[in-house]
């Protein structure tokens, strides 16, 4: 899991990732998402890739929201079609609870697997992380319907500064600036 950024809470990052699927979402900020997205993909789908063991990807997926919202994920229609990487669809398990923050082997189920499937290398997409179970659960079912490596991208590492351990992370970072050019697993 490769999260892009840390999106602090009350900050623009994290505000603007709520604010992206929101009743009225604004244009701007959803373009602006969807760039930090590209251009991340641009300059490290490398980085992400050599970590995971994947010489190049074979298919992309979004984790999808578990709260029953209608249609499709906000997230996936922002990313259309652009990583030209044939789609694999994961459904939430309606039954369990939407708040549910650890990891569930029922949490998703890969719906309309393509027939080149199996060995597939994903890499997956999500909007927050908070506490990984849901990229955990969507990577489970990935592999359970025949995903050989499953990389996750998430557009922003949620970090609370009112929850006591974040207090030494979020004080080493606190005058840092995002640097485009370094991610997570990067090398060098």
């Amino acid at each position: 899991m490769v999260p892009i950024s840390y999106a602090v809470k009350r900050t623009q990052h994290a505000y603007a990732l709520a604010a992206y699927k929101g009743t009225v979402p604004s244009p701007e900020i959803q373009t602006t998402l969807l760039n930090l997205l590209l251009l991340f993909i641009t300059d490290h789908h490398r980085c992400v890739a050599r970590a995971a063991h994947v010489d190049r990807w074979s298919h992309v997926a979004v984790v999808p929201s578990t709260r029953g919202r209608p249609g499709e994920h906000p997230l996936r229609l922002l990313i259309g079609n652009r990583l030209r990487l044939p789609r694999v669809r994961l459904t939430a398990n309606s039954a369990l609870p939407p708040d549910l923050r650890s990891f569930h082997r029922e949490r998703f189920s890969v719906s309309d697997t393509p027939d080149d499937f199996r060995g597939a290398r994903v890499l997956l997409v999500d909007d927050t992380w908070t506490t990984g179970a849901r990229v955990q659960s969507a990577s489970h079912a990935l592999k359970q319907a025949g995903a050989e490596r499953v990389a996750a991208i998430v557009l922003g590492r949620h970090a609370n500064p009112e929850f006591g351990p974040w207090e030494p992370i979020l004080r080493k970072i606190k005058d840092r600036p995002y640097l485009q050019e370094v991610c997570a697993v990067h090398a060098g």
